[in-house]
């Protein structure tokens, strides 16, 4: 005779419980995946911030300054990852060096 499995059931948990692990998971892993156009990749305007800890106004001045490289597309605007670095490597200063 064939088991009935019911919501309540400890099979229908666990079951539910490995989707949602499996849709978390794949949530995570979506979000570190960044869009690549050319070899190239583009971060959106709130991952710069967080990653250069600044401000979106911040970022809106070095936009206008033409500080920083970027591209809008379809309304939205993307920054070059490599431009960034570049940017920073630029204006790297070691300030150890003023603390001796």
């Amino acid at each position: 005779m064939a088991e009935i499995i019911t919501k309540d059931s400890d099979e229908f948990k666990e079951l539910t419980g490995w989707i949602k692990k499996t849709g978390k998971a794949v949530e995570n892993a979506t979000v570190r995946i960044r869009p690549t156009i050319a070899d190239e990749h583009y971060l959106k305007g709130d991952d710069v911030c967080r990653k250069l800890h600044i401000s979106r106004r911040t970022l809106q001045t070095l936009r206008d300054e033409k500080a920083i490289l970027y591209t809008s597309i379809g309304g939205t605007l993307l920054y070059p990852e490599s431009g960034l670095y570049e940017v920073l490597k630029k204006n790297y200063r070691d300030f150890r060096r003023f603390m001796k």
